[in-house]
């Protein structure tokens, strides 16, 4: 059989439309206006997706500001203290929030709001993600973690109110993004124990759909954001999750991580794994070859039945350039064939 495949969420920007996305994020553009450009976006996304064969496709994640940036105006009891770049480059170009009351989202997040929209375009929407309590406030950890700490059980219920949104919707597969609680597991700040806790919380009452979970060790510009490259770091927490995970989206694009896909032959007999195998952060062009041969090792370890092939995270922290978006679309031409070799 073919192997199957899924993609992160966000996928590349189009050059003629990247303006007009930029005024609708900064408000710039009439509501109907500024729809009908993310929608123009998501359908675009939505199409090429699934003419690659991808079994699962998302709406883009058009919505969404650079991942985290649109996050901080959604919320109460955070106050922006420095605006994201309009270009920024790096970790510290993405503004800085503090956290100074209780934290709410009246609004909601947008991630339900969006997959009703682009549910409803041609093809639908078979997948979409939620973020983590971490990536909600990712620019005051630094300078206000004592507060997010005490912010977090609430952050936890915006979270899963928001999941159960998206389910209510008609969503078949929810993905809860981590990619810091990943990186903290790696440096040491965060122990599995306490990760699990969260995540959890995150999916409490949540059933009857693909309950996803997306670890990676961070992508910025192709940067990543934690100096430790793992994933066999992350299976102690993945045998916590176990009847609260249905499918865990490691990053397994790195060398280093590829060399530990051993450790996740413990990964519990009742979750999948999707292994994001091809380097959306790197421009070199994976052959089709090198796919298969990385996901055969990989699908030994826990099986072709219960194994997803996938890149490693998103595309939305790329520029609008044609050269980009061509690597991209050859990296995803190569995966498309090496999973139907199977």
């Amino acid at each position: 059989m073919s192997l199957r495949t899924t993609f992160p969420g966000s996928w590349w920007p189009y050059p003629d439309l990247h303006q007009d996305l930029g005024r609708y994020h900064r408000g710039e553009l009439p509501h109907t206006e500024g729809i009908a450009v993310i929608n123009e976006c998501a359908s675009r996304a939505i199409a090429e997706q699934r003419d690659f064969g991808f079994d699962e496709w998302t709406g883009g994640e058009y919505f969404a500001d650079t991942f985290v940036v649109h996050m901080p105006r959604r919320l109460t009891g955070v106050v922006i203290e420095q605006l994201p770049e309009p270009d920024g480059f790096d970790y510290d170009d993405l503004g800085r929030v503090s956290i100074v009351g209780d934290i709410d989202a009246p609004r909601g997040l947008g991630y339900a709001d969006a997959f009703r929209r682009e549910n409803a375009l041609p093809g639908g929407v078979s997948k979409a993600t939620v973020l983590s309590p971490f990536e909600m406030v990712v620019t005051a950890l630094n300078t206000h973690y004592d507060a997010f700490e005490a912010q977090l059980p609430q952050l936890c219920r915006i979270v899963n109110k928001e999941i159960k949104e998206l389910a209510e919707a008609g969503c078949t597969h929810i993905q809860l993004d981590a990619p810091i609680i990943g990186a903290r597991i790696n440096v040491g700040r965060l122990t599995s124990k306490h990760a699990a806790e969260i995540i959890s919380s995150c999916f409490d009452g949540v059933s009857g759909v693909i309950r996803g979970l997306h670890l990676c060790n961070g992508n910025n510009r192709g940067r990543p954001g934690s100096p430790v490259l793992r994933n066999a770091t992350w299976v102690p927490l993945l045998q916590q999750l176990d009847g609260v995970v249905d499918i865990a989206h490691v990053e397994a694009s790195y060398f280093s991580e590829y060399l530990e896909r051993q450790a996740f032959k413990d990964l519990p007999r009742t979750m999948q794994l999707a292994a994001g195998i091809v380097d959306e952060a790197n421009y070199w062009v994976e052959s089709v070859k090198k796919i298969k041969e990385r996901a055969a090792d990989w699908s030994r370890v826990v099986g072709e039945e219960r194994f997803w092939l996938s890149p490693s995270c998103g595309f939305g922290r790329h520029s609008a350039r044609d050269g980009d978006r061509e690597v991209l679309h050859a990296k995803m031409t190569n995966l498309a064939e090496a999973a139907a070799s199977f």
